[in-house]
């Protein structure tokens, strides 16, 4: 019998978009939220079928201190977790569960384990061979990270799934980029609503100072 009421609940970092990662005994629930929650509903994955959980922040995760996971599985496409707002205590709950690389084997020496391993798990044929099999199946090390990943770039659905949240007028690029207003990005938008050649009540054209937005004038069109 499957238990009905997760252990552990975590909410996703970005605003708005109400995402949550349920953890119960055996698997765990992901509703990533916004859009994709609705369209698509949450996902449901069993820790027995996840072989490495692989910590892969973009730029968002950064900015929100937050962190986002690959569940890789053996014969099965990746499950992505999006901006866990407390990533500390998402990776604890994780670890506690997917079962560690030597828990999947028997064997009495590394090379041995790892030889058995790969044989029977697809997924750890990925792990680099003078690489050590690690204590947990949870890798944070950005290092050992791009290794097992090749460098391949991480598709990013989440932006799509926070465009709910984002201000209006930022585009995906730049809310993930954080170049909007109050965002601490590297664009030129200001704080004040605007780039600085077109903030409102700031900028300055041949014709004088530009009105600010709302202004009531009979002349305006």
């Amino acid at each position: 019998m499957t238990d009905p009421i997760p252990s552990e609940r975590f909410t996703g970092a970005v605003p708005g978009v109400r995402s949550e990662l349920r953890v119960f005994r055996d698997r765990l629930e992901y509703d990533p939220g916004g859009l994709g929650g609705l369209v698509r509903g949450s996902k449901t994955v069993a820790f027995e079928g996840v072989d490495l959980v692989l910590r892969r922040d973009g730029r968002l995760d950064r900015l929100l201190a937050a962190g986002s996971y690959d569940l890789v599985r053996s014969g099965e496409s990746t499950v992505r977790l999006h901006h866990a707002a407390d990533p500390d205590e998402v990776e604890r709950a994780l670890d506690g569960r997917v079962p560690s690389p030597r828990e999947r084997v028997d064997a009495v020496d590394e090379e041995s384990a790892k030889t058995a391993l790969q044989r029977r798990r697809v997924a750890w044929r990925r792990w680099p061979d003078d690489e050590p099999l690690p204590r947990s199946a949870v890798v944070t090390d950005p290092e050992v990270v791009e290794r097992v990943t090749g460098g391949e770039t991480v598709e990013r659905p989440e932006v799509t799934r926070a465009e709910d949240a984002r201000p209006s007028g930022v585009t995906a690029t730049d809310f993930e980029n954080g170049a909007f207003p109050g965002g601490g990005g590297g664009g030129d938008a200001d704080f004040t609503g605007g780039t600085s050649r077109h903030s409102p009540g700031l900028a300055s054209n041949e014709g004088g100072a530009e009105k600010n937005v709302g202004s009531e004038s009979a002349g305006d069109m």
